[in-house]
């Protein structure tokens, strides 16, 4: 079962406007497309209910046959923080990235994604946390 949008769609309106006379000089219509990246794994990870914030590790695995540096990034921010957001991972190697789930995470998100970019900000790998 598919729980996320795989495309996302946007319209937004930009305007420019002369602000000492307040005139309009000129309108677009943005519209806009994101395809979000596939989920290579999805990970289920019971919560007790708590005030406190809560720990977790989830397993990465470096595929590349030289060490790399990749920086850790999720949708929601507010309920899931890292650790450490930059994971230096040897050659073939597995590291356990380390998530500090907010007391909040119990509430109505059910799921949470973790992104696993490059240096560059391309997305390398893609995990859904989904919080039983």
């Amino acid at each position: 079962k598919q729980w996320y949008q795989r495309r996302v769609r946007g319209d937004y309106q930009v305007n420019v406007v002369d602000t000492n006379n307040r005139v309009l000089l000129e309108r677009w219509l943005v519209h806009t497309t994101a395809d979000l990246p596939v989920v290579s794994r999805t990970y289920d990870l019971p919560l007790s209910r708590s005030l406190v914030p809560t720990t977790k590790q989830i397993s990465f695995v470096n595929p590349y046959t030289t060490e790399r540096v990749f920086k850790l990034k999720t949708n929601r921010p507010e309920l899931l923080s890292f650790r450490d957001n930059l994971l230096s991972v040897p050659s073939k190697q597995s590291v356990n990235i380390g998530l500090v789930l907010s007391p909040l995470a119990m509430s109505n998100f059910n799921y949470i994604m973790v992104f696993v970019n490059d240096v560059q900000q391309k997305c390398e790998e893609c995990f859904a946390v989904r919080i039983t």
